[in-house]
């Protein structure tokens, strides 16, 4: 302001204030709003309901409050999403609980399957809770759909994408290097008949920790296979490296063909 206007001058600190409040004032509009396009890992989540027998309506949305715009900031979700398991009771909707996931399983948002929506007041409900996009089913198909614009992108089949927590792939297979000292144990050359003296011997395991956690384990004599605590030397890590986590059936199946895939090979292999 000019002296002459009857005010007195800023200071420049006020002035540094006012010119940091106003560029926040432009970084906040700027991303407090819905993204113009639709980021490509929403067309390929994978959804956990609360309960595996759920009767879906023929159409219904997918809606969050969580992560607002995507931007990371998750200390408010709770509170958000009891706001909108409110907002959807007051209305009478249908309404069932449901997860959202990533397909490496890293990522979670709760959410809440709701039906009885026309599409404006899905897409005007996601806005108002911070959301760049929400998921509608029709049938079977899944689309997902831009708050801000509408535009719709098919994901494909929704019941495809369903998944249940036992199917979270946490478990590892690992494979622990023997001393050769084990394979004089009748146990070990009775499960071993096709063994070819010489070559290395292996333990074989599955675990939800880490190989290096499980095989701790052994050696300290907790939850141990004794083989592993008596003759454990190393983690024989080229033995399971590339083999990726799995979810439990999965990892016990696994457990059981690669201890075999071993001793096809002419190694010594202990597998509980």
């Amino acid at each position: 302001m000019c002296a002459g206007h009857g005010q007195a001058p800023l200071s420049g600190a006020t002035v540094k204030e006012a010119s940091l409040s106003g560029a926040m004032n432009i970084f906040l509009s700027n991303i407090m709003k819905p993204a113009r396009s639709i980021l490509p890992e929403y067309s390929k989540a994978l959804f956990i309901p609360k309960s595996a027998e759920v009767e879906w309506p023929d159409d219904f949305w997918i809606i969050t409050a969580c992560n607002t715009y995507s931007a990371g900031e998750r200390t408010g979700d709770d509170q958000a999403m009891k706001q909108l398991r409110q907002e959807l009771s007051r209305h009478k909707y249908w309404k069932n609980r449901i997860t959202g996931i990533s397909p490496d399983w890293k990522h979670r948002e709760a959410s809440f399957a709701v039906g009885g929506l026309k599409e404006e007041e899905a897409l005007e409900m996601g806005r108002r809770y911070g959301q760049n996009a929400v998921f509608h089913v029709q049938g079977d198909r899944l689309s997902v759909v831009a708050c801000g614009d509408g535009k719709t992108v098919a994901a494909g089949k929704f019941r495809e994408r369903l998944r249940l927590d036992s199917d979270e792939p946490r478990y590892r297979i690992y494979v622990v290097r023997l001393d050769n000292a084990v394979a004089a144990k009748k146990r070990f050359i009775k499960a071993n008949p096709d063994y070819q003296s010489g070559k290395p011997c292996y333990y074989v395991g599955m675990t939800g920790r880490t190989p290096d956690e499980r095989f701790a384990q052994h050696m300290k004599g907790h939850k141990a296979c004794t083989y592993v605590t008596n003759f454990g030397r190393h983690l024989a890590r080229k033995k399971f490296e590339s083999i990726p986590r799995l979810n439990h059936a999965d990892a016990v199946a696994m457990e059981v063909s690669h201890a075999e895939h071993l001793r096809s090979q002419g190694y010594g292999v202990w597998q509980n």
